[in-house]
């Protein structure tokens, strides 16, 4: 009796505390600040170039507008001629996204402390903070259980998921869209439970603010559908018709969003439902299930993108198999609470939207808000509070458990981790900007890559131009995958011919800027400033198999610098004599 008064003591009046939800956004601003070392990572060179208008590609750009436009169609011609798009890419590619309100966050960012990268993190972390709280609070307005609450909010601000779009410069536009959103479910209850006008026009507002910074926010409009289908009363019809003015918000930004030239076509990696609807329910048929799976037991499906294909769907399969199992074991929790129906069928319905891009755990933010609810109400429904005398079957007893055990101290723990180490995982990105020639005559030349990969070709050009490095090539071309081994030969003086083992575009990570469906034919040609390339042959399935690069100049000419990619090394390439055949290993580049 002792040890449960003891254990009550702490645990319940922490968890129930009216102040949770300030402790537990400071909690979570704690175990992330270590990202205030994190730097610049991937796409935050390229926000930087934008931001400060530096280069060609600089000098293009409306930060308010482009910031998140990473191959807009206006500027695919210029993008593959400066080799920053390989020359597989989709000629009708465009991956544009349209976040006006973040952007003005990073601007004010740059006008304020441009070179002080820790001081943009601390900022983010501030929105990062506002969210959890906000969501604790939620949690706290829903659950008739104070310590249910406190626990689920716990859980929200613990989760190791988060550390990427806390600890990224780039992914701010997640946390705005958690702010708003979660302003927007608030404001939405309130609504539905005192059917003021005003907190209806307030909550349209702040999803029409959300939508402006980005598009996860569609995620806190699943939410609303969820809570409308489980928790309201009166028929279907009065169920649904309130869902109507954020539906016609979301009409008119796709309209909008169209108008001014965003959205996605041409990747395999990101699809767009308003342009690609069969495409997108087909991927998302085979990302959900992996999404809930690591939603629920930290799954690692950031991994997803470097399996083979065979793999992925096989992943895919179990991950729906455990969903299932999963889904056995709340069942009768589902069966008997409205509230937990509405965390569960929220979860989902939040995850829908961002199947569009590919699996990867920062993903998880809305989906988190239901999950954490869910698992806190099965802990309470299971009897696993120490001051509490009723208690529920073991099998879901223990699994109640092993679920709090991963998203407790287990989740805490990778949470530091992953946040410390977010200067490593930026580091993953610049071997091809660290390693590359230097030297006065590198801005007249071409670097050449034998074998490559997508995001390191790009960002050598991204960190060298943001980080006002004078060694940026004149133009990148990338000639063959790195995550291959493939046979090169050279034809003649000026042509080499590159067969890849498993054909072009064999993996998943070299369909960012192309898309399986499209028709390669023998013969067809595509031109660079630099070369011709001429698909020779073609695998069964359609993809390059064979292709001849021929340059405009010899291949010695010192306009062109010769790289490849041995044992995760970027090296000079030594060319071959006309006639000659050499192997080239995959690359380890990634």
């Amino acid at each position: 009796m002792a040890i449960r008064a003891w254990l009550k003591s702490p645990i319940q009046n922490v968890l129930e505390h009216r102040r949770a939800p300030l402790f537990l956004a400071l909690l979570a601003f704690l175990l992330t600040l270590p990202s205030l070392r994190a730097g610049l990572i991937m796409d935050d060179y390229f926000h930087r170039i934008y931001l400060l208008h530096l280069g060609e590609l600089g000098a293009s750009a409306n930060p308010v507008w482009d910031l998140f436009a990473f191959a807009p169609a206006r500027l695919v011609g210029s993008l593959q001629d400066a080799g920053i798009l390989p020359w597989w890419s989709d000629p009708g590619i465009n991956i544009a996204l349209g976040r006006p309100l973040t952007a003005l966050t990073h601007m004010l960012d740059y006008a304020l402390w441009p070179d002080s990268p820790a001081l943009q993190h601390l900022h983010s972390l501030l929105w990062y903070a506002l969210g959890v709280g906000l969501v604790t609070a939620l949690y706290r307005r829903l659950h008739a259980c104070a310590a249910a609450a406190g626990l689920a909010g716990l859980l929200f601000a613990v989760e190791d998921a988060h550390a990427m779009n806390a600890g990224w410069l780039a992914s701010r536009n997640a946390l705005l869209c958690l702010v708003f959103g979660v302003g927007m479910l608030h404001l939405h209850v309130s609504w539905c439970r005192t059917r003021a006008s005003r907190h209806l026009i307030l909550a349209l507002f702040l999803f029409a603010a959300g939508l402006g910074c980005g598009e996860a926010v569609l995620g806190a409009a699943g939410c609303v559908v969820a809570w409308q289908l489980t928790c309201e009363k009166g028929s279907w019809r009065e169920r649904i018709l309130p869902i109507a003015p954020y539906a016609v918000i979301v009409i008119l930004w796709r309209w909008l969003y169209n108008l001014h030239g965003y959205g996605v076509q041409g990747s395999d990696l990101y699809i767009d439902p308003g342009q690609q609807p069969l495409h997108f329910l087909g991927a998302m048929g085979e990302r959900l299930p992996l999404l809930l799976t690591a939603q629920w037991l930290q799954a690692p499906v950031d991994m997803w993108l470097v399996l083979p294909r065979p793999a992925q769907a096989a992943a895919s399969a179990v991950a729906a198999l455990l969903t299932a199992c999963l889904l056995g074991i709340f069942w009768n929790l589902l069966r008997h609470s409205a509230l937990a129906r509405f965390w569960a069928l929220s979860m989902v319905l939040s995850l829908v939207p961002l199947c569009a891009a590919f699996p990867m755990d920062r993903l998880l933010l809305f989906a988190g808000i239901g999950g954490f609810g869910l698992m806190a109400a099965l802990a309470e429904s299971c009897g696993l509070w120490p001051w509490q005398k009723t208690r529920s079957g073991s099998r879901t007893r223990r699994v109640a458990l092993v679920l709090l055990i991963l998203h407790g101290p287990l989740a805490a723990a990778l949470l530091i981790a992953r946040t410390c180490a977010l200067p490593i995982v930026g580091g993953l990105f610049t071997p091809a900007a660290r390693q590359a020639p230097r030297g006065p005559e590198v801005p007249g030349q071409t670097f050449v890559f034998v074998n490559g990969n997508d995001f390191l070709v790009a960002y050598l050009y991204a960190i060298r131009t943001a980080t006002g490095d004078p060694a940026v090539p004149r133009r990148l071309a990338q000639l063959a995958s790195a995550a291959d081994a493939n046979l090169v030969r050279r034809a003649d003086t000026q042509t080499l011919v590159i067969t890849a083992g498993s054909g072009f575009l064999a993996h998943a990570f070299d369909r960012l800027l192309a898309r399986s469906g499209r028709r390669f034919s023998v013969g067809e040609q595509i031109e660079r400033p630099d070369y011709i390339a001429e698909i020779r042959s073609l695998t069964s399935d359609g993809r390059p198999l064979e292709v001849a690069f021929r340059f405009r100049h010899p291949l010695e000419n010192s306009a062109l610098r010769w790289l490849y990619w041995k044992n995760g090394r970027l090296i000079e390439f030594p060319l071959p004599s006309v006639g000659e055949t050499v192997g080239v290993e995959p690359g380890g580049a990634f």
